[in-house]
């Protein structure tokens, strides 16, 4: 699996299924990790930004 295809999670797990080779198989494993670390930071940073935009109930102008 090329460098750049390593930003899809799902494509890793596909070469995960076709690994044959036990180092391979440890390196897909290893940026499957990273990849998924990235995306739950991702997701947490929207999760928090869209909170903290959010007006606080309870205080008018």
């Amino acid at each position: 699996m090329a460098e750049g295809d390593s930003s899809n999670w799902r494509q890793l797990c596909n070469a995960v299924l076709e690994a044959r080779d036990p180092d391979e198989l440890m390196r897909i494993v290893q940026q499957l990790n990273k990849v998924l670390k990235r995306e739950e930071q991702v997701r947490r940073d929207f999760r928090e930004a869209r909170r903290s935009s959010k007006p606080s109930e309870g205080i008018q102008c």
